[in-house]
C-alpha cells in the first residue's frame, strides 16, 4: 500500500513538470507570436529555430510526462476524475505529437526556404496559422486539465473494471 502511495506521489509530480513544461511552452510560443511581423523573414527564421528547440526540449517531455504520469496515477487510484484526466492528456499528447509537432516542423522548413528568398510566403503564414490554432486548442485541453484537476472533487467510489 505504501509502494502504490509514493508511486502515485511520484506520478503526481511527473504531471506537474509535464504540465508546467507544456504551458510553459505554450506561454512562450505566444508571446513569439505576438512580436512577429508579417513580413520579416529574418525574425521568422530566428522565431523558427527558437521554437524548434523548445519543441525538443520542452514540449516533447512535457507531453511524454504528463502522458505517463496520468496513466500512473489512474492505475494506482481508478476513479473518474482520474479517468477524466487521463483522457485529456491522451488529447493533448495526440493532437501534440501527430499533429502539432509534425505541422511545426514543417513551418519551419519553410521559414528557413523563405529567408533564403528573402521573402514571406502565403504558404507560410497559411501553415503557420494552422499550427496556432491547433496549439491554442491543446492549450483550452490544458486548461480544461487544470480546472478538473483543481475543482473537481476526488470521489470515494472506484471506476468499475
Amino acid at each position: 500500500m505504501k509502494s502504490k502511495n509514493l508511486l502515485q506521489r511520484v506520478a503526481q509530480f511527473i504531471t506537474i513538470v509535464g504540465l508546467s513544461l507544456l504551458i510553459g511552452n505554450i506561454s512562450a510560443f505566444i508571446a513569439m507570436n505576438m512580436l512577429s511581423i508579417p513580413k520579416d523573414t529574418l525574425f521568422f527564421l530566428w522565431q523558427r529555430q527558437f521554437i524548434d528547440a523548445m519543441v525538443q526540449l520542452g514540449m516533447i517531455k512535457g507531453m511524454w510526462l504528463l502522458f505517463i504520469g496520468n496513466i500512473v496515477i489512474y492505475l494506482c487510484q481508478r476513479t473518474r476524475k482520474n479517468l477524466l484526466l487521463l483522457i485529456l492528456s491522451i488529447a493533448v499528447f495526440v493532437l501534440g505529437e501527430f499533429f502539432i509537432i509534425p505541422l511545426s516542423y514543417d513551418t519551419s522548413l519553410l521559414a528557413f526556404q523563405q529567408y533564403r528568398m528573402n521573402q514571406v510566403t502565403s504558404d507560410f503564414l497559411i501553415i503557420k496559422h494552422k499550427e496556432d490554432v491547433l496549439g491554442g486548442f491543446n492549450l483550452f485541453i490544458l486548461l480544461i486539465y487544470l480546472i478538473i484537476n483543481i475543482f473537481y472533487k476526488q470521489e470515494e467510489n472506484k471506476v468499475k473494471n
